[in-house]
């Protein structure tokens, strides 16, 4: 749930750069028993402001020694950075500095891990936000490693729940420099509410550039969720396509008409699109000669796509999509899987995000009028 920035967007012109010479340390404290080695990288805020995909990062890693028992390390000069220690593979702690801040990051254990961060208002801040979201996040682990897909109704409550302690912690801390910290995990319209109703003083953080470039991509989000609901009006045309199939031949969606008709938008690389093949399959079986399924594949080669099909032996007609098209543009997908209900009049019935077992439901309803 919580969200790590690697964003791109504009350069931050209002984080003070301080001189070469003007910089502080970093130490960290780890508890008996802990490594006496840890792998400190650090990111430039510009530089990830910048960057389009994390290979654009210009990471600096650095591997230290306790020395008395202390990790100590300065933070770079050239401005402000995010950190991430490597205590184990497992167990990370990171924090956020400006060239001469003094930050103190103090591990109380390791199993499970738990830390605080000290030194500055953004950084305690954080630390007492992040107190508060930990148990909805690890409820949010639980969930999605579960064997049985939860249902949108029980992400949609924790999200709730989490966004409800964003918005607690806003109003109680409005010139807070974590102000802008709790919004980058925040959605939607209760983004927007919080983008609108920042404070100067919360303007000030040097996380506030990410919450710009937010303002952005939410827009588009809610933008798309309009147009998503205008679509299931019941008299939208669903967009016809042409793409290959295995065979090569062409397959076009109007090639249906008469039947209902399931786009499945997949990937093998989409460990809850291959979990949901298996009661796909009982569906198309079941409303057999009535129901036709369309597997169209997503972000990836053609060989992997031909892998996947037989690997997972999709019984329906497999397409592959390729980079340049626009197909899931047109359908408005946002995650995978994404499946599309399609009437046998060539309208769009109902586009259900996720590997919901409600999606069954709606199915068995329109099927069995």
């Amino acid at each position: 749930m919580k969200k790590y920035l690697f964003i791109t967007g504009a350069l931050l012109s209002m984080v003070s750069c301080a001189s070469a010479d003007d910089h502080a340390e970093a130490t960290l404290t780890l508890p008996a028993g802990g490594p006496d080695r840890v792998v400190v990288h650090h990111d430039l805020v510009n530089d990830m402001l910048n960057a389009r995909r994390r290979s654009d990062l210009k990471t600096v890693s650095d591997t230290l020694t306790a020395k008395d028992g202390k990790f100590t390390f300065a933070l770079d000069p050239k401005g402000a950075a995010h950190y991430m220690i490597e205590i184990s593979d497992e167990n990370v702690a990171e924090f956020y500095a400006a060239p001469g801040e003094s930050i103190t990051v103090s591990v109380e254990s390791l199993s499970p891990m738990n830390y605080s961060v000290a030194g500055t208002p953004l950084m305690e801040d954080i630390t007492a936000l992040n107190r508060l979201t930990t148990p909805l996040e690890d409820e949010y682990r639980k969930l999605a490693s579960s064997a049985v897909q939860p249902s949108e109704a029980e992400v949609e409550n924790l999200m709730n729940r989490f966004d409800n302690t964003l918005t607690d912690f806003i109003a109680k801390n409005p010139g807070s420099a974590a102000v802008a910290y709790a919004m980058l995990n925040m959605r939607g319209e209760k983004f927007m509410e919080a983008y609108d109703a920042m404070t100067p003083e919360a303007k000030k953080s040097i996380l506030y550039p990410f919450v710009q470039k937010q303002v952005e991509a939410t827009r588009e989000q809610l933008e798309n969720e309009k147009k998503r609901n205008a679509m299931l009006n019941g008299t939208t045309e669903a967009p016809d396509f042409t793409l290959k199939d295995l065979n090569g031949k062409d397959v076009s969606l109007s090639q249906f008409r008469g039947k209902w008709v399931i786009l499945d938008f997949w990937g093998s690389w989409c460990g809850w699109c291959i979990k949901g093949m298996p009661k796909l399959k009982e569906a198309y079986k079941e409303y057999a000669g009535r129901l036709e399924v369309i597997g169209i594949d997503c972000n990836e080669t053609e060989e992997a796509w031909r892998a996947g099909v037989a690997k997972n032996e999709l019984p329906w007609v497999n397409v592959y999509n390729p980079k340049e098209s626009t197909l899931t543009s047109q359908y408005l997908v946002e995650g995978y899987p994404t499946k599309v209900i399609i009437n046998p009049e060539g309208k769009i019935a109902d586009i259900t995000v996720g590997e919901d077992p409600a999606f069954y439901t709606k199915l068995a309803s329109f099927l069995n009028k």
